[in-house]
């Protein structure tokens, strides 16, 4: 089921208009969960996505809330079923694949549409941020301190950066004190406090 975003405490509907977004934050802090429901939810509303995450637990958590719609989300694992799966709405890549990830990528004839996921930032090597920065599109997960590309990714402007922690890199704007699994949003028309509310 759907987990709804609420931003100081009113419901809300991310949109592409909201994009690039840098979502950082440490272990345990609501922050995976909340980039997954962010994810959901553009894709309910008729995004077209490409997904490379670290962990298989994202994948599972994208579908679980997504249920009844798997018709329109393909997993691959290689070039050949990306082919067979290219007009699939949502297109997540084997966990943790960075080569596949940049195999397939910059083929892909409709990158420019799609939301590009990369989740759990800290995992991976520079060269996938050199390639995703270049899109609009785009939403980054996970611990920027821990990130390779951590000054390559700050140097980069977002419209939207919500963060769950204080991380060590300079924000553009003082994170207030947070409840736990609680975050700050920061967006060029909002701003505020922003949590899950679960929708089981």
């Amino acid at each position: 089921m759907l987990n709804k975003i609420l931003l100081n405490n009113e419901e809300y509907q991310p949109n592409e208009r909201d994009l690039p977004c840098l979502i950082t934050y440490g272990e345990k802090t609501g922050g995976s969960q909340f980039t997954m429901t962010l994810t959901a939810n553009l894709f309910l509303s008729g995004s077209k996505i490409l997904i490379l995450t670290a962990y298989p637990m994202a994948r599972e958590n994208f579908m679980e809330q997504t249920k009844g719609r798997e018709g329109d989300v393909a997993y691959v694992e290689s070039a050949d079923q990306l082919e067979q799966n290219k007009d699939a709405q949502v297109i997540i890549l084997k966990s943790g694949d960075q080569d596949l990830f940049l195999g397939v990528a910059p083929g892909m004839g409709d990158i420019n549409e799609r939301v590009i996921l990369v989740k759990n930032i800290e995992v991976f090597n520079e060269s996938i941020f050199d390639f995703v920065l270049d899109f609009q599109k785009v939403l980054l997960s996970g611990d920027v301190d821990k990130c390779e590309a951590r000054d390559l990714i700050m140097e980069s402007k977002f419209r939207t950066v919500v963060a769950f922690s204080e991380p060590k890199v300079k924000l553009p704007f003082e994170l207030p004190e947070l409840p736990k699994y609680q975050g700050y949003f920061w967006g060029e028309a909002r701003k505020g406090a922003v949590r899950l509310e679960n929708g089981g």
